[in-house]
């Protein structure tokens, strides 16, 4: 055999044996691929193939006891900025600039001039008023603005803004929102927060293909799991009735040296609240502007009207009287004489315009608000009957109102440390003892209503899926027996025949119970403020079956009184709602003409 053919053998083994190692080698590579890491490969193409994208539920709707609507969904533009590749003309970037949530203003000109780079998430919600101009800048394929995209996304919306923030709360995006995908959000206070797993229903899925390019492929494959929307809520409100009592109220803060107000109105048959204002308010639709704003941010996180606590003053002896009346240790027609000063322990106790009133009634103790006639009946009850009471009645502990915020108060009794006989002489007229609006509210409707402690509630039915669930009243107990109630309504009663402008009822034709109270603020440490005081009028109508109880609260910026600055409002409100619930006038009173 030649030279040249044991060659060419060789050449030929030796390329027949590389296609054989080439052929080797591909077929282990594809037992790995094929077989060894078969569920591995599948998983991770499937993840880098597949995306799923979250199916928002649509939040359920909120109306008032007549259907009016309170809290809607409507389309709403999220706006993003890429500031790589801004541009436009300076007007332009001044409305881009004033479009911002951010609240580190020199950060926003950083990026309209150029001095950063990035995706930024620039609005939350793009103003109404704005989206049109802004819009148009878009639009513009000359001279107009680079860089800035708008998307579509659900939008809460609240048709009555500041009427109705303290009572429905509001929403806020969690966090930093995906290009790709809606943004969540937190439901923060009021009914929002309280019923917010039943608002907010359950999200849904979609899985579909996607390229490279994070493109999602139209004939590609896809799986659907559809969304469950929220149920829809009907409150206890009556918006006619939040809209008179915010007017009026707003109308006393404006003329009045007041630093803030609250009025709540509820059925004390029942407990179902009826209006529920609180002064200065925000627009739940603005969250941002309000958090940027430290006037209006304090009102995001706290509700006055059930997570604030105060000192109620002279309001509280209603509860001292009945208490009292109850214990039988005194009766409707038993005197004292108030010589104007009180000694307990080592505390002196004054009436409020420290002067003495001589013998009295019982009647007479509410009627000149006599602090002195109030610790004389704290005394006969002792301590322990009368913290009991305040216990039935729900004081130091959350009423249950269904709600996002409310507070417990604080009520310092025997058993607590630091308390001294003479709290209990305090209490007896309100000082000394911390309470919210709400709490104060139930409790003298356990008065008013005949001796049963209710809890106040605000969502009257919840509707799911065509299903509708009411909500009923709830009774927690009896406090007094209704001879004792009838008694302190008619002697609250003698009081409402006495506080109108003229000197006479409060509404002609109606018997209407209320009590008025000064009082003053506690400064922590340093025992009571000097300058300011908080006036208050708490009272039902008609006295002998109340169609409605109401307090109306006014924290002055100066030294205000209940019977100059709070009662006006409480008079002008119960005649219009004696009217708007068409109220029968009293038996044997003689109707306004």
């Amino acid at each position: 055999m030649t030279s040249f053919a044991i060659q060419a053998k060789r050449r030929t083994i030796f390329v027949m044996a590389l296609l054989f190692i080439m052929a080797l080698a591909l077929f282990a590579r594809l037992l790995d691929l094929q077989i060894l890491r078969h569920d591995f490969l599948v998983a991770e193409a499937a993840e880098r193939i597949w995306v799923e994208i979250p199916l928002r539920a649509r939040r359920g709707r909120i109306y008032d006891r007549s259907g009016q609507p309170l809290a809607l969904n409507e389309k709403g533009y999220v706006l993003w900025v890429d500031a790589g590749r801004l541009e436009g003309p300076p007007a332009a970037l001044a409305l881009l600039a004033r479009l911002s949530d951010w609240r580190d203003k020199a950060l926003v000109n950083q990026v309209i001039s150029k001095q950063r780079s990035g995706f930024y998430h620039w609005a939350r919600w793009v103003d109404p008023q704005y989206l049109e101009p802004l819009l148009e800048w878009i639009d513009k394929p000359d001279n107009g603005l680079k860089g800035v995209t708008l998307e579509v996304e659900p939008r809460r919306s609240y048709p009555y803004k500041e009427l109705l923030a303290p009572v429905l709360g509001y929403l806020q995006d969690s966090g930093q929102p995906d290009a790709r995908q809606v943004t969540e959000y937190n439901a923060y206070g009021g009914v929002e927060a309280y019923y917010d797993d039943v608002l907010r229903g359950v999200d849904g899925w979609m899985r579909m293909e996607q390229d490279k390019q994070y493109y999602m492929i139209p004939i590609g494959r896809s799986e659907k799991h559809p969304p469950r929307d929220g149920a829809h809520l009907t409150l206890t409100l009556d918006l006619n009735i939040q809209y008179m009592a915010e007017r009026i109220l707003a109308e006393a803060v404006n003329k009045s040296e007041v630093r803030r107000g609250d009025i709540i109105v509820m059925d004390p048959q029942t407990g179902a609240i009826l209006a529920f204002v609180s002064l200065p308010s925000f627009d739940p639709g603005r969250v941002t502007q309000c958090a940027n704003d430290p006037n209006c941010e304090e009102m995001l996180y706290t509700n006055p009207v059930i997570g604030r606590h105060y000192e109620p003053g002279s309001t509280f002896k209603i509860l001292t009287m009945a208490i009292a009346l109850e214990e039988h240790v005194v009766r409707p027609d038993s005197a004292f004489e108030c010589t104007g000063l009180a000694v307990v322990g080592d505390q002196y106790f004054h009436n409020w315009n420290s002067q003495a009133h001589g013998y009295e009634t019982m009647n007479e103790i509410l009627l000149h608000s006599c602090n002195v006639g109030a610790v004389y009946l704290s005394q006969r009850i002792g301590p322990d009957a009368y913290y009991r009471y305040l216990d039935r009645l729900g004081f130091g502990r959350p009423t249950g109102l269904d709600m996002a915020g409310e507070a417990s108060g604080d009520l310092r009794t025997p058993d607590s440390d630091y308390w001294a006989l003479s709290d209990l002489a305090a209490n007896s007229f309100g000082q000394a003892i911390n309470v919210t609006p709400i709490q104060l509210v139930t409790a003298v409707a356990a008065v008013a209503n005949g001796g049963e402690l209710v809890r106040p509630y605000i969502v009257q039915a919840i509707e799911s899926n065509g299903v509708v669930t009411e909500t009923l009243p709830t009774v927690r107990g009896r406090v007094f027996h209704s001879e004792v109630c009838r008694d302190v309504s008619e002697m609250l009663a003698d009081i409402g025949d006495i506080k109108s402008l003229e000197g006479g009822a409060i509404a002609p034709g109606y018997r209407v119970a209320a009590k008025t109270g000064t009082a003053q603020i506690p400064i922590p440490g340093q025992g009571y403020d000097p300058y300011r005081t908080i006036a208050s009028v708490i009272g039902y109508a008609p006295a002998e079956d109340p169609r409605f109880l109401m307090l109306v609260r006014l924290e002055g910026e100066t030294e205000v009184w209940g019977d100059q600055v709070a009662m006006p409002i409480f008079r002008e409100l119960t005649q219009f709602l004696l009217g708007y619930l068409r109220v029968p006038p009293s038996a044997g009173e003689r109707p306004a003409d």
